[in-house]
């Protein structure tokens, strides 16, 4: 992969923004980050070394051909404990970095049961000094962190070991992929719309429920047939706690009968925050555990830092206790080194490798996942720059794009209705004319409603993966990508993109997101209307996917390879496994016959999906 070109590291790393990952903005454009000066040395702080793979092709192919109904491993998943004895960084490699680590006056707490991971703490004065690097303190608001000043190196002894370290910031760079209707249109309700027919659907646009889900992605029939998830269970990665309660209401309103007692927490490095993203956990509970009603749901929450993030995986990896498991935070794809999506692909290689099908949004700002206009990458002054988010453009995920519902829209003016033909890759565009008729005052559509869409395009950090490969509709990255920004002396040209580089492309599979065709949430025990966005695509896929797994009396592992080898073989249309989404765009990419970087394969006719998967069953049995 050709390199990201970053022109200048301290410039960026003194915005504060994710200086782990080598990437920030000019502070002018930082949201008044301040540099406080150096952390006091004699600080403890704990960080997490990532170690390399011991046979990592083998280990891909492995996981190609164990979802191959034509392969001798085909479902032959491994535990824990294989993966670690076949795949694991040998018990010499770790001891190495024991050693060198303990030298260097910093503590080793523990290594993972798999060895990929070394836990360890130490002052500020001996990380700083082990790293090469100097930790500040930053101030951003009313928020406070601490962020390497200088880039951060892994000693010349243990580089043939470890791939990164994660924990030397404390920032939090991850934001959940959920969606709002724009201008103050979105409800909050006193009560849930009556349901359709005594069902769990309301049949309503933006009041969606997952009984709605189901009948726009033919689940019912897997219903009907007993398939509710039974015996299965789904995992969320998430870095907010929530309320249990809030989930149990939702399901016992719209009339879903669901298993009792279903919920178990994990808080791993202390948990994850109490405030900040707990709607988010909230909905992707509500959605996963709706679409499986009778599936268990575990719920990982996490710290929102580097290690945090990375550690809410490798605890779900370890427990390998989720058949599926989706998460609904991400980053734009640009703000993680190679060396931090390497280490991450390791973790999700491994949950392949054991038979868990992770799923992850794609993001709600179309094809322009930089220029996203919330969290720490708000970047007005910015050029809109095509870019991917992570981990969904990790080929070792299945990325969920957003789609926007046909029919007719009643916004909260009269006039216009805007009428959707056919079912769409989510984009704002095609309310540019309503948003510029109605809120003139404040920018029209470029003022209250660019970026905004379903995440896709082509990664620049990950290769093109062999499912995609050879495949009509898969892009190339595009020429003239450079983020330039505007500072108090003028432009700046802060990052250069490859261009016509062969990277991993997003999404894989695209279901309904957009807030004005979107959901009601349930969350702190009150109601909210035009809720949307990919982080609802996930955690329906992972839902899906226990239904799929209990259908087929098997993990399912990775989907991507069994997906794309039915698009491959025109699974589209009333007997096919899949709806073509062929019109309109997500604002960088056209959709079109088959594969297209605005809505992936297209959405889910998941009653048929379930018989192929089926069929490959029926194939490796002689049937």
């Amino acid at each position: 992969m050709s390199p990201i070109v970053i022109k200048d590291y301290h410039t960026k790393a003194i915005a504060g923004i994710a200086a782990t990952t080598l990437f920030a903005v000019s502070p002018s454009l930082a949201a008044t980050s301040t540099d406080l000066g150096a952390k006091s040395g004699s600080d403890i702080k704990s960080v997490s070394l990532v170690l390399k793979l011991r046979n990592p092709a083998k280990l891909a192919t492995f996981v190609q051909n164990v979802t191959n109904p034509r392969s001798s491993v085909y479902h032959q998943f491994l535990s824990v404990a294989d993966f670690t004895a076949a795949y694991a960084p040998s018990a010499n490699d770790v001891a190495t970095v024991v050693t060198q680590l303990k030298a260097a006056g910093i503590n080793v707490s523990d290594v993972s049961p798999n060895r990929l991971v070394i836990h360890a703490n130490g002052s500020v004065d001996a990380l700083n000094k082990y790293f090469s690097t100097s930790i500040h303190e930053y101030a951003s608001g009313s928020d406070r962190y601490h962020a390497p000043a200088l880039p951060v190196t892994i000693p010349a002894a243990v580089t043939n070991s470890v791939i990164t370290v994660v924990g030397m910031s404390s920032q939090g760079i991850y934001h959940p992929k959920f969606s709002k209707q724009a201008a103050g249109e979105a409800q909050t309700l006193s009560s849930v719309p009556a349901r359709q027919a005594g069902g769990t659907a309301t049949g309503v646009p933006g009041q969606f429920t997952v009984g709605d889900v189901a009948n726009l992605y033919q689940v019912n029939p897997l219903y009907s047939n007993g398939i509710k998830g039974t015996g299965r269970t789904i995992g969320i990665a998430t870095l907010a706690t929530f309320d249990p309660s809030d989930a149990y209401g939702y399901w016992s309103a719209i009339g879903l009968k669901v298993k009792a007692n279903r919920i178990k927490q994990v808080h791993v490095d202390g948990g994850g925050d109490p405030v900040y993203g707990s709607d988010e956990t909230t909905l992707d509970v509500e959605q996963s555990g709706g679409m499986a009603p009778q599936a268990d749901i575990v719920v990982y929450d996490a710290p929102n830092t580097d290690q945090g993030f990375f550690d809410v995986f490798l605890q779900a990896v370890l427990d390998n206790q989720a058949d599926s498991l989706s998460v609904s935070w991400g980053s734009p794809e640009i703000a993680t080194t190679p060396e931090l999506a390497a280490g991450q692909d390791e973790l999700f290689l491994e949950a392949a490798a054991q038979g868990m099908s992770l799923f992850a949004a794609s993001g709600d700002a179309g094809a322009f996942d930089i220029n996203y206009s919330g969290g720490p990458y708000t970047l007005p002054q910015c050029s809109n720059t095509l870019t991917t988010d992570s981990p969904a453009s990790s080929p070792y995920i299945t990325a969920a794009g957003g789609l926007t519902i046909a029919g007719k829209q009643q916004h909260r003016f009269p006039t216009p209705v805007v009428n959707v033909l056919q079912d769409r890759p989510w984009g704002w565009n095609y309310l540019a004319n309503y948003f510029n008729a109605n809120y003139p005052q404040v920018g029209g559509y470029y003022g209250i409603a660019f970026p905004v869409g379903g995440g896709g395009g082509v990664s620049v950090n990950e290769p093109l993966p062999k499912y995609q490969q050879n495949l009509a509709g898969i892009r190339t990255s595009q020429p003239s990508q450079s983020l330039i920004c505007q500072t108090p002396t003028g432009a700046a040209d802060l990052i250069d993109l490859p261009e016509n580089q062969a990277g991993r492309n997003v999404p894989d599979l695209s279901l309904n997101a957009d807030p004005y065709t979107g959901y009601l949430v349930y969350f702190g025990g009150t109601w909210y209307a035009g809720y949307g966005g990919t982080s609802f695509v996930a955690p329906q896929l992972n839902g899906i996917a226990a239904l799929l797994a209990q259908s087929a009396g098997s993990r399912l592992g990775l989907l991507n390879p069994i997906v794309y080898r039915l698009a491959r073989q025109g699974s589209y249309g009333k007997n096919g496994a899949f709806n073509d989404i062929t019109t309109a765009d997500n604002l960088g990419f056209q959709a079109g016959q088959g594969y297209d970087p605005a809505s992936g394969i297209g959405s889910l006719n998941t009653a048929n999906l379930a018989q192929a998967i089926g069929n490959d069953q029926g194939e490796i049995e002689g049937n």
